[in-house]
């Protein structure tokens, strides 16, 4: 009976390749033209209601926060809103319109808090409804952009 070589061959590499795969780690690196950031939404913003994105910093010394908002159904992109969030404090940036509201928030200071699962940076998105108070609330996903955009 003849030894399936071909096979042995195709398993030995196969091993190789696996035990190699696990060795190897790769580092999280940030390019420099990159900067941290958080995705929330879309939600649904109806009329005389308003989006709220809020923001608080449970980590040490001062964050700058530049949000800005994309209503979906209109294709309005607001102005960018800065928030300076100080150790233990918060601020928060408002929309008001109607639509499907995506809202996104970048950082200037330490990436590891905008991205980190420490939560040194908290945040959240809720729809206010003047009459009946808050209806929606939603977390902020960790997203990089490109600087300048």
């Amino acid at each position: 009976m003849k030894t399936p070589t071909h096979f042995v061959l195709a398993c030995t590499l196969a091993g190789i390749a696996i035990v190699a795969g696990t060795q190897y780690k790769s580092a999280a690196q940030t390019p420099d033209n990159l900067t941290p950031g958080m995705l929330f939404g879309p939600v649904y913003v109806a009329e005389g209601q308003r989006l709220e994105l809020c923001s608080s910093n449970l980590g040490e010394g001062t964050l700058q926060a530049i949000v800005h908002f994309r209503n979906l159904s209109t294709g309005e992109v607001t102005r960018n809103q800065e928030l300076t969030l100080p150790s233990g404090g918060g601020e928060c940036a408002a929309y008001n319109g109607t639509g499907h509201v995506v809202g996104m928030a970048r950082g200037d200071g330490r990436a590891s808090d905008w991205v980190s699962p420490s939560n040194a940076l908290i945040s959240t998105m809720a729809v206010v409804d003047p009459a009946s108070g808050t209806k929606v609330s939603v977390l902020g996903v960790a997203k990089l952009w490109v600087r300048g955009l």
